[in-house]
């Protein structure tokens, strides 16, 4: 009650009291308002008063539980952040190796039994291989994919892989290196008759048309040692070549028309040299030889096929049907290999990757040593290894 007159009187008798007495009741309803929280967090009594010292006790056991959410925060992102690989599910862990390469999955293999078991699933190898082939720069007959694949090969997708892939086989040829060596000096003592090789193709009339004088005047890589003459009504005329090795090889050119006629007309079965439209037993049109290149071709230990490969380029019936027509087997043995450069004018081109040319030119059919290998023109990139395989194959005869 007297706190109350007082509130009543006191402006009246000094007007300039008044804010002072909204400061103190202002500064009184804060103290208040603190006073219940502290009763509430010390759960404590009706009576409005408080002990000495119990509000510096409540900022205390504040700042202490704040402190301890804060720390309990911390341990919690601290057991997070060190979750180790073996915490993580088999999927993200196959999803993280499906990342590496080839080389790099069979390092970690190494590590433990769980590494091994995980390196080596399949679906994982599958999707590298759909992945990577595709970048490949040489198949062949031994080294295609689809073959295992069509043959229902009790291989796993990891053991396709290393064998089929250029790089990683080439890694396993290194490592059996001395036996190599070994068998290659015993071959050096029997005797070899140099082989002849026929280069044909749509390659040779495209834009990729520069391979044939860049060969024969690239002496830093292959070296004209002479000139071979013409035994079939002309038809087989060419040079001897030596490659870096010391190898020596006969390698004619067949062009199906002179440079002026493939100019001039439409499609490659028009005016050709090589090929002629006949008719077989059940009255259908065929593609076949002309007989003075036949006897040339039965004469060969290898074919060269030149395919232009730059993107853009489709690939026709005519090159599949002129392609056969070379290598069937009336007019060469299955033993005599084949060698498809897979060509393009520079190597800023994008290219058909090589796993593209053997399906177009359905080579998983043929039943003879077979390659495809890129090759840039410009810089005859690619030439050297693929001629010294086939020179290699027709020797094996």
């Amino acid at each position: 009650m007297l706190r109350k007159m007082a509130s009543d009187i006191l402006p009246i008798v000094n007007p300039s009291l008044q804010v002072k007495t909204q400061v103190f009741g202002e500064t009184l309803h804060t103290l208040r308002t603190l006073i219940r929280k502290y009763k509430e967090q010390i759960g404590g009594v009706d009576d409005v008063c408080v002990i000495s010292g119990g509000l510096q006790q409540y900022l205390i056991k504040k700042d202490y539980n704040m402190r301890r959410v804060e720390e309990s925060v911390d341990t919690n992102n601290d057991r997070r952040t060190s979750i180790t690989f073996s915490d993580l599910p088999v999927n993200a862990k196959l999803n993280i190796f499906s990342t590496l390469d080839a080389i790099q999955l069979c390092k970690i293999a190494r590590v433990n039994k769980e590494w091994y078991n995980l390196t080596s699933d399949n679906i994982l190898w599958s999707g590298l291989l759909q992945r990577d082939i595709c970048n490949w720069n040489m198949i062949s007959h031994r080294t295609n994919p689809g073959l295992y694949k069509e043959a229902e090969s009790e291989w796993s997708n990891k053991e396709i892989y290393l064998h089929c892939s250029p790089q990683t086989s080439h890694l396993m040829h290194e490592e059996n290196s001395l036996f190599r060596s070994f068998t290659s000096m015993i071959r050096s003592f029997l005797p070899k008759k140099t082989p002849k090789i026929a280069m044909f193709g749509p390659g040779l009339e495209s834009g990729t048309l520069k391979i044939v004088p860049l060969i024969l005047n690239n002496s830093d890589m292959l070296k004209t040692v002479g000139v071979a003459p013409g035994e079939f009504s002309g038809v087989g005329a060419g040079f001897y070549l030596k490659i870096p090795k010391g190898q020596i090889f006969q390698l004619s050119v067949l062009y199906s028309a002179s440079s002026k006629v493939r100019k001039t007309r439409r499609k490659r079965l028009e005016n050709n040299n090589l090929l002629e439209l006949v008719s077989n037993e059940d009255g259908e049109q065929v593609v076949e030889l002309k007989p003075a290149v036949r006897a040339c071709c039965c004469a060969m230990d290898a074919f060269i096929y030149v395919v232009d490969s730059t993107i853009g380029r489709d690939f026709e019936k005519e090159d599949y049907d002129e392609l056969m027509a070379v290598v069937n087997e009336r007019w060469s043995a299955p033993h005599v290999p084949l060698l498809i450069l897979s060509c393009t004018p520079t190597n800023q081109q994008q290219r058909i990757p090589c796993v593209n040319v053997v399906e177009a030119l359905k080579l998983s059919s043929l039943n003879r040593p077979w390659q495809v290998h890129d090759v840039d023109v410009d810089t005859l990139n690619g030439v050297i290894p693929s001629i010294e395989w086939l020179i290699e194959q027709s020797q094996r005869q």
